[in-house]
This record gives C-alpha cells, sequence and structure tokens, in this order.
C-alpha cells in the first residue's frame, strides 16, 4: 500500500497541474495567438457572431494577447449590435486605445465606427475623412462607415472602395432603411 502511495505522489510531481476548464477552452502560447488570429478573421468576414463565441468559448491565458481579445471583443460587439450602451461602451474603450496609441489607423478607424454607432456622426466622419485623405484607411469596413456617413459622389466612391478593399465584398452593402410602419386605421370605409 505504501508503494502504491509513493508511486502516485511520484506520478503527480512529475506531471504538470491542470488547469480547470470552466466548460471552455484555455488557450495559452502559441494555441492563444493562433486562437485571436481565427477571432480576427472572423470578424473581417463579417462574421462578428463566430468571433464572439470563440472568445466567450474559451480562456486567454496568454498575456500577449490580452489586448488584442479586449479589441476584438469590443469590435465584434459593436458589429453584432450597433447601438445603444455597446456603441457608448465600444467609443469609449477605443477613444482610449487611441489616446495610448495615436499611430494605429486601425484604433481610429474602430473609434470612428463607434462614434457613428453611437450617434456622433460629425466626430465619426472627421476622422474618416482624415485618414482617407492621408491614405490611410484600415479595411473595408472604414470605407463602409464612411459611405453610411456621407451621400452623393462620396458615399458611391466610399462604397466602390469598400469593394475594392473588403477581404469580403459582401460587407459592402448600405443597410436598407425600414418603412415606416403604418399606424392600422379603425376606421370602417364605406363604398362608393
Amino acid at each position: 500500500m505504501r508503494k502504491l502511495a509513493i508511486a502516485f505522489a511520484t506520478l503527480a510531481a512529475l506531471t504538470e497541474p491542470a488547469w480547470p476548464c470552466l466548460n471552455g477552452t484555455i488557450y495559452e502560447g502559441d494555441e492563444a495567438v493562433r486562437a485571436i488570429v481565427r477571432v480576427e478573421a472572423e470578424i473581417d468576414a463579417g462574421n462578428p457572431g463566430a468571433a464572439l463565441s470563440t472568445i466567450n468559448g474559451g480562456h486567454f491565458l496568454d498575456e500577449r494577447v490580452q489586448v488584442r481579445v479586449s479589441d476584438a471583443t469590443f469590435l465584434a460587439s459593436l458589429r453584432l449590435n450597433p447601438r445603444g450602451r455597446t456603441a457608448y461602451h465600444a467609443a469609449t474603450y477605443f477613444a482610449d486605445r487611441s489616446k495610448r496609441d495615436p499611430k494605429n489607423v486601425k484604433l481610429k478607424a474602430w473609434l470612428a465606427e463607434s462614434l457613428a454607432a453611437s450617434g456622433k456622426a460629425q466626430q465619426a466622419r472627421q476622422l474618416l475623412v482624415e485618414l482617407r485623405e492621408r491614405d490611410l484607411m484600415p479595411d473595408g469596413y472604414a470605407y463602409l462607415t464612411l459611405a453610411k456617413l456621407s451621400d452623393g459622389a462620396e458615399r458611391t466612391t466610399a462604397l466602390e472602395t469598400c469593394t475594392k478593399r473588403a477581404t469580403v465584398k459582401s460587407i459592402c452593402q448600405m443597410p436598407q432603411r425600414a418603412a415606416p410602419k403604418r399606424k392600422p386605421s379603425y376606421q370602417m370605409r364605406l363604398p362608393d
């Protein structure tokens, strides 16, 4: 019995401790990098729901990817639900990130996207026009946001450039505005 206990103690000492999974996948090291690259690819492909599913189903223990995970979480949440508190929180987050890294054009474009969604169209447009004039627009989403904030020839040009630059061309569609709902009439019509 004593020999069996010593054998188990030796085996336990030689193996690495297991991390509790908490009903998710634990990402460390190279696997964490591969996972965040997959998440970013899903966002770029117009699948923010799939990206959030991967993020929420995993635990990123590698500190080197924590900022990228936070960026991806806010961006995917914004693109999945671009209204209200989500847009406000994304705008606050990306404003802070842009202040810390003022040369990062992706952060500026994401800030503009979140500002546009939170109702600050003038600020968003100003950021995007500045990026466009300096030829620093990072992706098709930036052009799509600029198109949403523009009209006429500028909108057409932004959509055409979005189609050229986007990884997935289907993202370059302007959202259709819903027709106003008609109130039901309870008045009877008399025959003529």
